[in-house]
């Protein structure tokens, strides 16, 4: 009877077998496309949950006939860290794109980032002097 070597070692039972990089096989990712919501994941970066809901706006006649829909992107966003009292916040825009309201939430959260940051060099500040 005859017996074929394996030409690479196995891993050990302790070692795991994605620590052999010379049988790792390079593939193309196959992640999808990008999404480009740049303003999004800045906020979520700087410690910003974000959601983001979708709806429309019938507009009517008298007779109740349709005559428009119009949509409406409501983004919304709160702090991730909760526990900080001063940075504890909600903010919630809508626009009529997902860009826009991306983009006015991320000016309106950088806002309130200034808010808390000088209120809490206030607070140092007259700690300090007293």
């Amino acid at each position: 009877m005859s017996m074929v070597i394996p030409s690479t070692p196995l891993p050990t039972p302790n070692q795991p077998r994605s620590a052999d990089t010379s049988r790792r096989i390079r593939r193309a990712r196959q992640h999808g496309e990008v999404v480009e919501q740049h303003d999004r994941r800045a906020l979520e970066r700087a410690g910003w949950r974000t959601f983001l809901a979708y709806r429309e706006n019938h507009v009517r006649a008298w007779d109740g006939t349709l005559l428009a829909v119009t949509p409406v992107w409501v983004a919304e966003a709160e702090r991730a860290d909760r526990a900080a009292s001063a940075r504890a916040a909600a903010q919630q825009v809508s626009a009529g794109t997902i860009d826009e309201a991306w983009a006015l939430l991320r000016a309106r959260c950088a806002e309130v980032d200034r808010r808390a940051a000088q209120a809490a060099r206030q607070r140092a500040m007259r700690q300090r002097a007293a």
